[in-house]
Formats: C-alpha cells, structure tokens, sequence
C-alpha cells in the first residue's frame, strides 16, 4: 500500500513538473530565426500585470537587475544623462511620477534655448491603463495624449520616437532641420544602430532587440514592426549602446555581452 502511495505521489511531481515548463515557455516567447534580431512576445492579458517599468538610482545594467530581483525578464528602457543619471523621460509606476525630466535643470534650459522643450517632453510612451474594475489595457501614446474616460495610467515609459502608426520625427524633437538639411539628430536616429523597440498587438506585446550583427534606423525599424510583425502600434525604447535584455538564458548588449548602465527598465515579475 505504502508502494502504491509512494508511486502515485512521484507520478503526481511528475505532472507537476511536466507542466512547469510548459507554463514558463508559454509567458514569454522567444523568436532568433534571423541573425542579430530577437523578438520576444508577451500574452498581456494573462501577464500584463507582471509587466512594469523600473528604476534605480544609481545607472545600472539589466543584468544587475535581472540577477538582483529574480524577474523573468529586463530591457533597457527611457532615455537619460549618462553624466548625472538624471532622467530624460517621464516613468509612472503605480500611478505615481518616478522619473521626471522637468527635475533636469540644465536640460529643461537647453531644450528652451533650442526651441525644443515641448517636443521632447510629449514625447511617445508605453501606458498601462487601469479602470476600475481593474481591467489594465496597454496603449502606445503621446505623453500629452489625452486618456479615454474610465480609464487612469497605472504605468508608463516614455522614450520614443512613435514608429507607427505615424512617426514624426521632426515634432518629437529627434530631428531639426536647416535648409532642407539635418542640422542635428538625437539618439542617432537616423543612424543604423542596434534598437530596442516595443509593439502591441491586440493582447500581445512585443519586444524587439536589432543587435550589432543587424543595425536598424528608424525607417527599416518602423517598416520590420509593420510587414514582420503587422502589428497595431509601436514605438522605440533608448537604443544604440544601451540596448541591452536578459530573460532566462538570454542575455544580450550592444557589443555582445557588454551592457551599458542604464535609468529605468521595462520588467516582467516571475
């Protein structure tokens, strides 16, 4: 009798632990089928409250995240002064203002000097919006877009520029141009650099890391998120050097291994 006891209980730590894999693969997905591209996707309707943003107060790297806080997966996120690691983007966490770049003195008046505060400041985010059922909806928006009734931001990064469905480069203050000519750009936007750039589609949300091994400028960018991924919105975190992920055995920066330190993250809770 003890036999058969013992033999059903390893059976049930057997289905126990058939099932646990299964669970994990299916929270997020990852896709590598071309080289220097990884795609990583998210069911936000099982697991949207698991997905937030994060931040330090000191610059650091995804993997010190990562490894420090047990979360299934961290991405480099908004954009920020590597020389005070002041933040350059708004972050909401649970309703509240974290990061905020009106607090950058310095940058605030040159944004002003250059006739560019109001560009940079209602620059594109990631919201997670909650009504009071609790139900949470992920949108892409302009910082200054207004939100539909009956529904508040729970969370948001910002870092843009919004890819699509419009992308405005001019009016996000990325690009200024003199005579019909690129007189200065943020970001190397233009540029072909390694990228981090976020979709949704429907219920899914999508997280895309170009490498060094396949540099992107904002156009190819858009047009990958649009035929690859057909997907409804998009728009792109902080990219070039700090584009940096790890979730489970990936771990990516834009020089292989090498992640630059960084403000704030989009994480997923295990």
């Amino acid at each position: 009798m003890r036999k058969k006891i013992f033999n059903l209980f390893l059976l049930f730590l057997f289905c126990i632990f058939s099932i646990l894999p299964a669970y994990s693969a299916e929270k997020i997905k990852i896709n590598n089928d071309e080289t220097g591209i990884w795609i990583f996707e998210i069911n936000t309707n099982k697991y949207g409250s698991k997905i937030k943003p994060f931040v330090t107060e000191k610059l650091t790297t995804p993997q010190k995240v990562y490894e420090d806080n047990c979360f299934d997966l961290v991405v480099n996120g908004g954009y920020y002064d590597v020389k005070n690691a002041k933040s350059v983007s708004y972050v909401v966490i649970d309703g509240v203002i974290v990061a905020d770049p009106n607090l950058h003195t310095d940058l605030i008046e040159s944004l002003k000097k250059e006739n560019r505060l109001d560009k940079v400041l209602s620059r594109t985010e990631l919201r997670i919006l909650e009504n009071k059922r609790h139900k949470l909806k992920f949108d892409i928006a302009r910082h200054t877009d207004p939100i539909k009734k009956g529904w508040k931001i729970k969370h948001s990064l910002q870092a843009g520029p919004m890819l699509y469905p419009t992308m405005d480069l001019v009016d996000e203050g990325f690009v200024t141009y003199e005579d019909d000519m690129v007189k200065s750009q943020s970001a190397d936007i233009l540029k072909r650099r390694e990228r981090t750039a976020i979709g949704l589609k429907g219920k899914r949300l999508y997280i895309v890391i170009f490498t060094k091994d396949h540099k992107v400028d904002a156009k190819e960018l858009k047009n990958f998120m649009k035929k690859n991924l057909k997907v409804d919105k998009a728009m792109t975190f902080d990219g070039g050097i700090s584009t940096a992920i790890n979730c489970k055995g990936v771990s990516i920066g834009s020089l292989g291994k090498y992640q630059r330190k960084v403000k704030s993250f989009l994480i997923i809770e295990r």
